[in-house]
């Protein structure tokens, strides 16, 4: 019987067809893997699922069924099954949007279906009744009681008798009064940051202001003269201002403010010109004026290109280059030892540039802690995994903080942590309904 094939052509055939079963293999787990469907590292470009399919679902219980049956992607189901399989819960709808394969528009399709339950959510926290811990909630069921007052009068209890303050927001009003030196007109009291529209229009019938505080120059540190010691105004902090005598505890921090913007003062002619230093001041103060040498060129490190950079001793291209990249990620340095935590920044190459820098902290990117979306929180490279929810889980108890103080006392974190974070946190102030 003759052959169809030769046996050259069977043994080209033999070896033909195990390439064509391999191929196919590799087309099939290729079409199958996460990276067909547009998947990346963070699954950026998952498409989101139709909120047709979508129902309410709570990620500590759903299955992975569940999840495809609503349309989730599987790179995106695996991610909320591996979150709970690693030991971890959700205590708060943000916690999808941290999880690995969670893209930012995948998790606004599905926020509006999140319910986590009861057992899981974070407990409130018994805080005591006390003046400094008093809830913005109960500001809001506070009203004012429509009767006369003098706010430059009133004690921290006559604040919180008006009604309209909880006991930490009326020590705050004296607070504030104090550092403004007193409210001369209804639009200082109207600027004050614990008073809202809506309350000012309440309160602005039933207000008198004193005589002596409308009589009051605004330029002048009421009542307040100097000293006569020396001093020296490149070296004194802001509480060393305060105790010349003739500075309020503002215009002292105003000082310090103004100091750093130009890198100090060089000669008695710069202090003259602050404009903190009337004439008046100036012939009290000029005697007893004693300046420390300081560099006559800094480089101020939050403005500071490549060029200005390689300029200073033991800093080169590499180097400038990797000082700008980490500022840009930490949104500004306030400190220059922060430069040590760069592992091409050496404490022999530190030592040769740090006398020759300096830090504009005004010019830190701030990111609003009370607001931010938790990638934005996560972003900074001061804001680890765990600090993040802790963050987002004591944001949701308390509805957020006042002021980096609460921050402070909140002890989400040891005393470096906190001061490392506070720098780049704005704190919103509350709003008064």
């Amino acid at each position: 019987m003759a052959l169809i094939f030769t046996k050259q052509e069977i043994r080209g055939i033999a070896l033909l067809v195990p390439l064509l079963l391999i191929t196919l293999w590799i087309v099939v787990e290729a079409l199958s893997s996460p990276s067909s469907v547009g998947s990346t590292e963070g699954n950026e470009t998952a498409s989101a699922p139709s909120p047709s399919l979508l129902r309410p679902f709570d990620p500590n219980c759903v299955t992975y069924e569940e999840l495809r049956a609503m349309g989730v992607e599987k790179y995106a189901a695996r991610g909320i099954i591996r979150y709970r399989e690693g030991g971890r819960t959700f205590a708060i709808p943000e916690d999808v949007a941290i999880v690995y394969g969670i893209s930012d528009s995948l998790y606004a399709t599905l926020k509006p279906f999140i319910t986590i339950g009861e057992e899981y959510r974070p407990k409130p926290r018994n805080y005591p009744s006390s003046n400094t811990t008093t809830s913005s909630s109960a500001s809001r069921r506070r009203t004012f009681r429509a009767i006369p007052f003098d706010p430059n009068a009133l004690t921290a209890e006559g604040f919180y008798e008006l009604g309209c303050f909880t006991a930490r927001q009326a020590e705050a009003m004296v607070e504030y009064r104090e550092r403004i030196g007193g409210f001369r007109t209804l639009l200082d009291f109207a600027d004050c940051y614990l008073i809202d529209s809506a309350l000012y229009a309440q309160m602005k019938p039933y207000i008198t202001i004193s005589v002596s505080a409308q009589s009051t120059p605004s330029s002048a540190p009421r009542s307040r003269t100097f000293r006569a010691i020396p001093f020296d105004p490149n070296t004194l902090t802001a509480e060393g201002f305060y105790e010349l005598g003739c500075f309020t505890a503002r215009q002292a921090e105003a000082l310090v403010d103004y100091r750093t913007r130009r890198g100090g003062f060089r000669t008695a002619l710069e202090w003259r010109d602050c404009y903190l230093i009337d004439s008046a001041l100036w012939e009290q103060t000029k005697d007893y004026l004693r300046l420390s040498p300081i560099p006559k060129s800094l480089t101020e490190l939050n403005g500071a290109d490549s060029l200005a950079l390689v300029a200073l001793p033991g800093i080169g291209p590499a180097t400038a280059s990797e000082i700008i990249a980490y500022r840009n990620r930490l949104g500004g340095y306030h400190s220059v030892a922060q430069l040590l935590d760069l592992k091409v920044v050496s404490a022999e190459n530190y030592a040769l540039f740090a006398e020759e820098i300096w830090c504009d902290s005004c010019k830190i990117r701030k990111i609003d802690i009370n607001f931010a979306a938790p990638k934005e929180l996560a972003a900074h490279p001061y804001v680890t995994t765990p600090r993040l929810r802790k963050i987002l889980i004591e944001r949701q108890k308390r509805g957020g903080w006042k002021g980096p103080e609460e921050f402070k006392e909140a002890q989400l974190f040891d005393t470096e942590v906190v001061d490392r974070l506070t720098p780049y946190f704005r704190f919103t102030a509350p709003e008064i309904e």
